[in-house]
């Protein structure tokens, strides 16, 4: 049976698309059913100049992981993938999540997106959530997506120097059979007007560069990880995926910057799906 449903344990809010409103959409878009568990659920994310609602409550939080369980849906589904969580307890709940069907499931990938913060706006989750998510969560994943920012903060390094990650990756227990997407990264070998997507397997570096778009917004890093999981997720070769990713991030952002927007509407997921058509058919 072809394995086609795709558990996600992420933000919700009720305007906008970062979360489970960005990754659910761009997979079952792509042909894919998700199983969606919120660990929060806001008015809007939370770089806008208000915000209302909060975290789910730990023991209807727990319900919902329980009964995703019962629904003995576990045979179809492919990946679980984890994103923003908002509580310390959230972060726990959700390791023993994973490695209850981790032990009856070992085939099933799991991809940690360990949304922390970023360069601009520093952390913004807990720092109990942080830590959680390094010492619970981290080292049960299949892949992880952190960018600059989070990589540097699990590493314990400020260094901007890709060599110098990739040598703490290295004699990192964390990552022994780990792979590894750093994702956005301005590292100071970084050629002017591109951004590196590093990949990191078997302690071998590869650095995929793609455009540099002059805007921050929220939101990109579930539209690259729901594309990257979506390519592999159809055989496509990891270092394919991830310059397929970053070049629909690229033209996606692109698309904003020359229309003024600084959030991400449904058109600008419908349109990342055409993107690559798009442009095969312009050459």
């Amino acid at each position: 049976m072809n394995k086609k449903k795709i558990i996600i344990i992420h933000s919700k809010v009720s305007y906008g698309f970062v979360g489970l409103n960005t990754t659910a959409l761009v997979l079952q878009l792509n042909g894919f059913e998700v199983i969606t568990i919120p660990t929060v659920l806001y008015s809007n994310h939370l770089g806008l100049a208000t915000v209302g609602g909060g975290a789910v409550p730990d023991d209807l939080f727990q319900d919902l992981l329980e009964g995703v369980l019962k629904l003995d849906l576990l045979n179809d589904v492919a990946t679980i993938v984890t994103g923003y969580i908002g509580t310390e307890n959230q972060v726990k709940m959700t390791a023993d999540f994973i490695q209850r069907i981790k032990k009856t499931h070992p085939s099933i990938t799991y991809l940690c997106d360990p949304v922390m913060g970023d360069i601009d706006a520093g952390l913004y989750v807990n720092p109990n959530v942080s830590t959680s998510i390094e010492k619970l969560l981290l080292p049960l994943a299949d892949i992880s997506t952190p960018n600059q920012f989070e990589i540097q903060k699990i590493l314990n390094t400020t260094t901007n120097s890709a060599d110098e990650i990739l040598d703490l990756i290295r004699f990192n227990a964390l990552f022994s059979t780990q792979k590894i997407i750093i994702t956005g990264a301005k590292f100071k070998t970084t050629l002017h007007g591109t951004l590196d997507n590093c990949i990191i397997e078997n302690g071998e570096m590869t650095i995929i560069r793609n455009k540099e778009i002059p805007v921050q917004m929220a939101g990109t890093g579930e539209l690259f990880a729901a594309h990257l999981l979506s390519f592999l997720l159809k055989r496509i070769h990891l270092n394919e995926a991830v310059l397929l990713s970053g070049d629909i991030l690229s033209n996606v952002l692109l698309r904003m910057f020359n229309n003024g927007r600084m959030d991400f509407n449904s058109e600008d997921i419908i349109a990342s799906l055409n993107i690559l058509n798009l442009n095969s058919c312009s050459k």
